[in-house]
């Protein structure tokens, strides 16, 4: 699809409505990318955490193509539960969530290693690595990833 075709992406606020598409898409990205790492039981839960700040959708055509969390921790926002849907990559969705996000001022985020598209959009997008260091779980074989943590500038 060339970009001039593409249909425009609405950033805008999540609803409790919105919640149905964005279990449907999580569950898309977990198969084609194995994010999150374990597919969470309670996909509802996994996307509205304890922690949770505010939480923004991308939608086109009115459907929910993209997500990003805002989670309070460490006296900090930190950007979770970031994903765009396979078929509506490559079209900036994922900045444009970045971008919406950080009208809040400075955020935090960590991204395991094995995660290189998303390491690149952070990247391109001026994030600043401020450290790699062991994470502090688990993958299912028992090994521990390194993750990157980045800051917003």
């Amino acid at each position: 699809i060339h970009s001039g075709s593409v249909r425009p992406v609405n950033i805008r606020p999540r609803r409790p409505e919105d919640l149905a598409q964005c279990v449907e898409a999580l569950s898309e990205v977990h198969t084609v990318d194995g994010y999150p790492h374990r597919s969470p039981d309670d996909p509802v839960g996994w996307l509205s955490p304890a922690d949770l700040d505010s939480a923004w959708i991308a939608e086109r055509a009115g459907r929910v193509v993209g997500h990003l969390a805002l989670v309070g921790r460490e006296d900090a926002l930190w950007v979770s539960r970031l994903f765009v849907r396979p078929d509506a990559r490559r079209s900036h969705v994922g900045e444009r969530l970045l971008d919406k996000a950080r009208e809040r001022g400075v955020l935090m985020l960590d991204v395991i290693e094995q995660s290189t598209s998303a390491i690149a959009l952070y990247e391109r997008t001026g994030w600043t690595l401020l450290e790699r260091r062991p994470a502090d779980w688990t993958l299912s074989d028992g090994t521990r990833p390194m993750e990157r943590l980045y800051i917003s500038r």
